[in-house]
C-alpha cells in the first residue's frame, strides 16, 4: 500500500513535469496563446450654450375701425412692419408706435435655430372681458442663422379679424414663442 502511494506520488509529479515541459499537451496552452486585440475610440462631447430668448417688442396694430361687415388688419412681420387693412376694415391714425414683436435669440455663434410660432388662430379679449377678436400669427421663416457672436433677431406679426358691432376699446392676448437648435 505503501509503495502504490509513492508510485502515484511519482506518476503525478511525471505528469506536472510534462505539462510544464511540453507545453503543447497543456489545457492552459490555449488559453495562454489567446490574442488580445484592441482599438483605440474617441469620445466626443461640445457643451454648447443654452439657447435663450427674449422679447424686446410686443405685436402692437395700432387702432382699425370694422365696417359694416368682415374686416381684416395685417402687420407684416419685419423691423419696420407695413400695416394693411381689408375687407371692411379702416385703418385709423395710432398715437403710439405700430409694430411687429420683436425677439432676440441667444446661443451658440453661427449656430441653426428652430423658431416655432403658433399660427393657429388665437383669442384676443376685450379689456371688459365681454369680447374677442381672432389672430393668425405669421413670421417670414421657420430657422435662424446665429451670428458669429451667437446672436439672431426675428419678429412676428399677424392678421387680426374684426366683425361689423364690434365692441370698441382695447384688446390683449398671449403667444408662445419656443426655439432649439437644429
Amino acid at each position: 500500500m505503501y509503495l502504490w502511494g509513492i508510485m502515484k506520488a511519482r506518476a503525478f509529479s511525471y505528469i506536472l513535469l510534462a505539462c510544464v515541459f511540453f507545453p503543447g499537451f497543456s489545457q492552459v496552452y490555449g488559453q495562454s496563446r489567446t490574442k488580445v486585440v484592441s482599438i483605440p475610440a474617441v469620445l466626443e462631447i461640445e457643451v454648447i450654450i443654452p439657447l435663450s430668448i427674449a422679447k424686446e417688442s410686443n405685436l402692437s396694430f395700432g387702432y382699425a375701425s370694422p365696417g359694416q361687415g368682415t374686416g381684416y388688419v395685417t402687420l407684416t412681420a419685419s423691423e419696420n412692419p407695413l400695416r394693411t387693412a381689408s375687407g371692411v376694415a379702416t385703418l385709423l391714425p395710432s398715437p403710439g408706435a405700430v409694430y411687429a414683436g420683436k425677439f432676440r435669440v441667444t446661443g451658440g455663434p453661427n449656430a441653426s435655430v428652430n423658431v416655432n410660432v403658433p399660427t393657429w388662430i388665437h383669442t384676443l379679449i376685450h379689456s371688459s372681458g365681454s369680447a374677442n377678436l381672432n389672430l393668425e400669427l405669421t413670421t417670414p421663416s421657420a430657422t435662424l442663422q446665429l451670428s458669429p457672436t451667437g446672436q439672431a433677431v426675428f419678429y412676428v406679426g399677424g392678421t387680426v379679424t374684426m366683425w361689423w358691432g364690434q365692441a370698441l376699446g382695447q384688446y390683449t392676448g398671449t403667444f408662445t414663442v419656443t426655439v432649439s437648435y437644429q
